[in-house]
């Protein structure tokens, strides 16, 4: 019995007390008049023992799992699962189970065996007998280890697993037998001696002082519970779902990027729990939050009815007032004029009776643009002809009506910047404008009074320069007889013109950049054939043609490269000549300096 935590000065009565070992004895379970489940692990047989919390589990199990720990280690109760990472729960799914229900439920061990990574329940490995125990010699500090299949001795397994199913059977036979064997006298005695324990159990549940527990939440999946499970499917069962219609997803819960949860199909799963109960939740905090936001719209819109009540009122006063001031300064000003006639003079006007600036408003009353006169009354939208949202309404400088943003073709983002040189129009003003106008140039009055002149470009000019001849192009020829050198050709036309200053060769250099003139190649110059630009190549020195299989040798494409000029074999032949009467001269004239230098005495 001391497998069970119980000793001879313990308040439990052995079995062997007395000489004729009739003293009944009850386990923890028994006592308290419960039928447990295990927390860690989803088998419903064996021994229990009570945690501190009030929660059951399998002596074995609290034995075997790490990080389960005992208040008295000789009674071996009360059992602490507080010490235990909750994340174990559910993490890994058992290698055994046969329903895979319940193959997540509860805590997994894995094997000890090195890197191996099966995991399985401790009593889904007792039925296995893949449980090992340290010897009573030797001093671990952890004796009990377990393996796998793959590492498991092979006889040992199955001699641990014969003798558990051996006793398994044995313990409900020997029930049955024990049943019918007792008398009924010794059935009241072990019943009353029963209800003496339960009464102890209760009375000592009771008193016995708060288990301690973690001030913060530690979350637990559902079907991380075997019993949970069990009273999900029992009551699918009362509700006629079939639960095998299902399929069981025991992948791990994922959210997507803006946090919530993507759509879960109905299961006995922690993902579809989880979904529900946050789609719930959401779904109220999204009505509340629709019905206050409803509340203040209503509240600003009734707001916004009286402000433009009066807002118009005030619009009209205010016109009022102006074409009254307007009166009183037209009749002040012709009875300044008359005075003026009178007196022979002319009399400046006095400040009261000229017309009133714009005020432009300073810093401190908020920025500098000009103050406009506030409309008579509320503008609507050309397009959808509505009034709400003034402050989105954009004018049109041509045909003075007003548009949202949102309604134009393609909608604004925000206003167009409007500045002395550019105004703003509607698409359809610049349809008109742009069908309508023939001139190239005409003169425009802006909305401020101003006038400037607008060029109406239809088609882009091309220039082409008529006194520049197109710059010649050089291209190195390899692996012919016509040799391309890399140089600089300049027209006969600019060889004799005066140096230009740096600044007109740098527009020159600006217009050499434009478009060239179209070079038309016809006749090629060796067999008087016809050909085109596509067949043709033109000596940049002497301005023939060639075809390329009249080249010497024959070429199957044009000799031309960009960068780089071609000179034919002629021209090619007589600048080498010339190169080499050049540098004859050249030797000719350094051995008379040296003779000149150096007289002979």
């Amino acid at each position: 019995m001391c497998c069970y935590g119980v000793d001879g000065e313990s308040d439990s009565i052995m079995s062997s007390a007395s000489e004729n070992s009739t003293e009944p004895w009850f386990c923890d379970a028994c006592k308290c008049g419960v039928s447990p489940s295990c927390e860690l692990c989803p088998n419903q047989d064996g021994i229990f023992k009570e945690t501190d919390a009030g929660r059951w589990v399998h002596i074995v199990c609290a034995l075997y799992v790490p990080g389960v720990a005992f208040g008295d280690i000789d009674k071996l109760r009360p059992v602490t699962l507080t010490e235990m990472n909750y994340s174990k729960y559910g993490a890994k799914e058992c290698s055994f189970c046969e329903d895979p229900r319940f193959a997540r439920t509860g805590v997994c061990i894995s094997c000890d065996a090195g890197m191996c990574r099966a995991y399985f329940h401790v009593t889904c490995a007792q039925k296995e007998g893949l449980l090992s125990e340290a010897a009573a010699e030797e001093d671990i500090a952890d004796p009990f280890f377990a393996y796998c299949k793959q590492h498991a001795d092979r006889l040992d397994r199955k001699w641990k697993r014969k003798n558990y199913l051996a006793l398994q059977s044995y313990c409900k036979m020997s029930l049955q037998e024990r049943e019918k064997q007792l008398s009924p006298e010794a059935q009241a005695r072990i019943n009353a001696r029963l209800q003496q324990y339960r009464a102890k159990a209760e009375l000592a549940r009771s008193t016995r002082p708060q288990a301690w527990v973690p001030r913060e939440k530690l979350p637990r999946p559902l079907t991380s519970s075997a019993s949970a499970i069990r009273k999900l499917m029992r009551k699918a069962e009362l509700m006629g779902i079939s639960t095998d219609i299902f399929p069981v997803d025991n992948s791990d819960t994922s959210s997507s990027v803006d946090g919530r949860r993507k759509h879960k199909q109905p299961a006995l799963t922690a993902d579809f729990v989880n979904y529900y109960f946050e789609r719930n939740m959401r779904m109220i905090q999204i009505q509340e939050n629709m019905a206050e936001q409803k509340n203040i719209k209503d509240k600003l819109e009734n707001e916004q009815e009286k402000l433009h009540v009066e807002y118009n009122k005030l619009c009209e006063s205010l016109e009022e007032l102006q074409n009254l001031n307007g009166k009183l300064r037209s009749e002040g000003q012709g009875i300044w004029a008359l005075l003026g006639r009178i007196t022979g003079q002319k009399l400046n006007i006095p400040a009261i009776l000229r017309a009133p600036k714009e005020r432009k408003p300073s810093k401190k009353e908020g920025g500098t643009q000009k103050t406009s006169t506030l409309p008579a009354v509320l503008y609507s939208c050309g397009i959808c002809k509505k009034n709400h949202d003034q402050h989105l309404l954009l004018l049109c400088d041509t045909c003075k009506l007003h548009y949202h943003l949102g309604c134009l073709d393609p909608p604004l983002t925000r206003m167009p910047r409007k500045t002395k040189n550019s105004y703003w129009q509607c698409s359809e003003c610049d349809q008109a404008g742009s069908s309508d106008m023939e001139a190239d140039m005409a003169m425009e009055t802006l909305p401020d009074g101003t006038k400037r002149s607008r060029r109406q470009i239809k088609e882009p000019v091309k220039f082409v320069p008529q006194d520049m001849p197109p710059e010649p192009k050089k291209i190195p020829i390899r692996n012919t007889r016509t040799r391309g050198r890399k140089r600089s050709f300049i027209p006969e036309e600019e060889k004799h013109e005066e140096r230009v200053p740096r600044e007109r060769r740098q527009r020159q250099s600006v217009l050499q950049k434009k478009p060239k003139a179209e070079d038309l190649r016809t006749e090629c110059a060796t067999c008087k054939g016809t050909g085109d630009n596509e067949n043709l190549v033109r000596c940049d020195e002497c301005r023939l043609c060639y075809h390329f299989g009249c080249l010497d040798p024959p070429l199957k494409k044009s000799p031309k490269q960009t960068g780089y000029g071609w000179i034919c074999q002629e021209c090619d032949s007589s600048s080498s000549k010339e190169d080499e009467n050049e540098a004859e001269r050249k030797n000719i004239s350094q051995e008379l300096s040296m003779e000149q230098k150096n007289p002979k005495k």
